[in-house]
């Protein structure tokens, strides 16, 4: 029995109707419409295809918008531990928890498959974001953690579908470039959103409600942009495609999980070696902001600064670059490079007290770390995002998106806990020293890939699957 649709006849105009009605409002129009396009944006100053340039339009607004709330965000888990005073084991529950919502991406790339994402984007997007309005009533760190965790829940939701939107809009040739040009753009905006959220909380503490309930309005914003689109890409339906029963949402998704990775044994190896990049990464996810606040001391702008700004540098200036090496070498060397750059983030941390002993303060060190995390996660970014789409060739790439977000959530229900686990009971060192090594380990295990499949250099060879 069909219990759950996004697409059909009630729902699929309500993004139109609300677009036509704000097109009045000149503030509105001024970047929406084509004459603009024309103009300015993507349409004169990108080269590309035209498509690729419209659709690089509307992605580039949402994402913008969505950075300024990601940009605040940054700072959650200081908030965590100085405003509203969590232990070790609560940063890890809502780290935990943020990452172990990626599990139901499964259940959001089958909701998608082979339909519009517009109408599916538009209302997950809509209610995920309107959550951060809920920060308004957060007095305490246990309705902080259940907030973060709704939010993140609808997030992981709403993931695959936006992955395929840009997937089927985007032609090939362009898709890595444009993003990493899209990514260079919105962590500008990040970095002033996050240094910004941090003056403000150094001088009012409890003003993160009212900052997190206004850019999660902005992101909102974003969302209706997006979905104003008129890009559908691939799939132009005649007609609305079949309603989804109980077993095609939830049973299929596990079958076709499983399935995919058992018949692309290329993609398997490959998700292997990233899940020892994403534990490396998770383990540190609950000790940074301790390490932070308690070890080298550092107040809300100075952190702001770590968070906001060093750790963005790299991606702004490297972006590009990384997205260009990807469409040249393809994910997999792109991910060894990657991987090898980040294991000097926890292993600088890991050298703090050296570094103290020779008058060099911890916080130096915090800012030279998350310099080196911003060149390595610059590549991050692009390989975590198209990776997928790279594998599932001229399919729809939602199954490869959810099944890439899934095996992030089973990574991020085990590493942040054990983190503040460590981090309780061994201390600071062992936790740097457990992540250098799986750094270093995930790095191996894409050389060894692409040893095996030299193939997998030259992009256009990953729409070639293995049976």
């Amino acid at each position: 029995m069909p219990i759950f649709h996004l697409d059909n006849h009630a729902t699929r105009p309500v993004a139109e109707r609300i677009i036509r009605g704000l097109r009045p409002y000149t503030g509105y129009e001024w970047f929406l419409i084509p004459q603009w396009l024309r103009r300015f944006g993507p349409l004169k100053f990108v080269s590309a295809p035209m498509m690729d340039r419209r659709a690089l339009h509307y992605f580039t607004l949402f994402s913008s918008l969505n950075a300024i709330m990601w940009g605040a965000a940054t700072l959650g888990s200081i908030v965590m531990r100085k405003t509203l005073g969590a232990s070790e084991m609560q940063i890890g529950l809502v780290s935990a928890i943020g990452s172990a919502a990626l599990l139901i991406g499964i259940f959001g790339s089958e909701l998608v498959m082979g339909r519009d994402k517009r109408p599916f984007i538009f209302w997950v997007g809509l209610i995920s974001r309107g959550t951060m309005l809920l920060y308004l009533f957060c007095f305490n760190v246990w309705t902080f953690i259940l907030i973060s965790s709704i939010f993140s829940i609808l997030h992981a939701f709403l993931m695959p579908a936006v992955f395929g939107w840009w997937h089927n809009n985007v032609s090939f040739e362009s898709r890595s470039r444009l993003w990493g040009m899209t990514a260079m753009l919105t962590t500008l905006i990040s970095m002033a959103a996050a240094y910004l959220t941090g003056i403000a909380l150094h001088y009012d503490p409890n003003s993160f409600r009212w900052l997190f309930a206004a850019t999660g309005l902005l992101a909102m914003l974003g969302v209706v942009t997006l979905v104003a689109s008129p890009l559908r890409g691939q799939y132009k339906f005649t007609e609305d495609p079949p309603l989804k029963t109980f077993r095609q949402i939830v049973v299929q998704p596990v079958i076709s999980f499983y399935t995919l990775l058992l018949r692309d044994r290329r993609y398997l190896h490959f998700e292997a070696a990233y899940m020892l990049y994403g534990m490396a990464i998770m383990l540190t996810f609950p000790v940074i902001p301790i390490y932070i606040a308690d070890a080298a001391k550092m107040d809300y702008a100075q952190a702001g600064l770590a968070l906001g700004i060093m750790s963005q540098i790299g991606i702004v200036v490297l972006s590009t670059a990384w997205g260009r090496m990807m469409d040249v070498r393809g994910p997999v060397l792109t991910s060894a490079l990657d991987f090898l750059i980040l294991a000097a983030f926890p292993a600088v941390l890991l050298l703090g007290p050296l570094h103290e002993s020779i008058g060099i303060p911890l916080y130096v060190g915090v800012y030279v770390s998350h310099i080196i995390l911003g060149i390595g996660m610059a590549g991050v970014n692009v390989t975590w995002s198209l990776a997928p789409i790279n594998f599932a060739g001229d399919q729809d790439s939602s199954l490869y998106s959810g099944a890439h977000v899934t095996l992030t959530g089973i990574r991020g229900a085990i590493m942040p806990t054990l983190g503040a686990l460590g981090l309780k009971y061994f201390g600071y060192a062992p936790v740097f020293t457990a992540s250098t090594i799986l750094f270093l380990l995930a790095a191996a295990g894409m050389l060894q890939l692409a040893r095996r499949h030299p193939e997998l250099a030259r992009p256009g060879s990953y729409a070639r699957k293995e049976s």
